[in-house]
């Protein structure tokens, strides 16, 4: 995972990724209600949200809970200013790579939306947020499955090495856990060419994973693949989300 380019990629997508990120903010709308549903008041008393970005996710969040600590975390420090109109008094702001650097002390809900898949290892830092976490804490993160993106996949063959949803609550559960809500969905978008599907994912940072630029033969090639194996009736094309929402809880020394 080469995380430098993703961060220059999602740096560089920053003045377009919120009119572009309809699905990253229709996954942020429900794992909002979904806290809601699932979790007590006292939840949110200490609040570390992993991979914030622009604040798709943040700002309805502390607007709707008023978390009396918030830490927001992103590997991009060029969201900070982006994220000025909610830092100040208990929201704070910090750059780093959560796999090398954790904040000091204990969090009542640790959140991540739509950010853990860039992770280079996701399970391993799952079981280090554990120590993270207030007893009877939780830990609240939506990402993607096997199907994300199967479209592109099966044309040019690159994709992240997403796990699905039984492997993530199967390991959760040995690491002590306790699953509070898991579900899964498909999300369809259609495109007009296959040229606006590689431009959506470069405006949302999500082409992060190749730092080669295409040739004009390689874009005419994608162009005829697409458009052969994923075009709707309608002459547009498709280009699939598969988000997974999970909630769980820290059961360790839990009265």
């Amino acid at each position: 995972m080469d995380k430098q380019l993703i961060r220059e990629r999602f740096a560089r997508a920053i003045p377009t990724y919120d009119r572009q990120a309809v699905v990253q903010r229709t996954i942020a709308g429900r794992m909002v209600d979904l806290l809601g549903d699932c979790l007590p008041p006292h939840a949110h008393g200490r609040v570390w949200e992993i991979g914030c970005g622009t604040g798709l996710f943040t700002r309805p969040y502390i607007s709707r809970y008023a978390p009396g600590e918030m830490e927001l975390n992103d590997l991009c420090p060029e969201m900070e200013p982006v994220l000025a109109d909610v830092l100040g008094g208990h929201v704070s702001f910090a750059a780093y790579d959560v796999e090398s650097r954790r904040p000091a002390g204990r969090f009542s809900l640790i959140v991540s939306c739509s950010s853990l898949q860039w992770l280079e290892h996701p399970l391993r830092f799952l079981n280090c947020c554990k120590a993270g976490l207030t007893a009877g804490g939780y830990m609240a993160f939506s990402l993607f499955g096997e199907q994300n993106f199967r479209e592109l996949k099966a044309v040019s063959g690159v994709s992240l090495p997403y796990l699905p949803l039984a492997g993530w609550l199967r390991v959760a559960g040995a690491m002590g856990y306790r699953v509070v809500h898991a579900h899964e969905e498909l999300l369809p978008m259609t495109f007009a060419s296959p040229a606006d599907v590689l431009r959506h994912l470069r405006h949302t940072g999500v082409a992060g994973i190749r730092r080669s630029a295409w040739t004009k033969g390689q874009l005419s090639d994608f162009a005829t693949a697409y458009n052969n194996s994923c075009s709707t009736p309608d002459g547009r094309v498709l280009l699939t989300y598969h988000p997974i929402y999970i909630i769980l809880k820290n059961q360790t020394n839990e009265a």
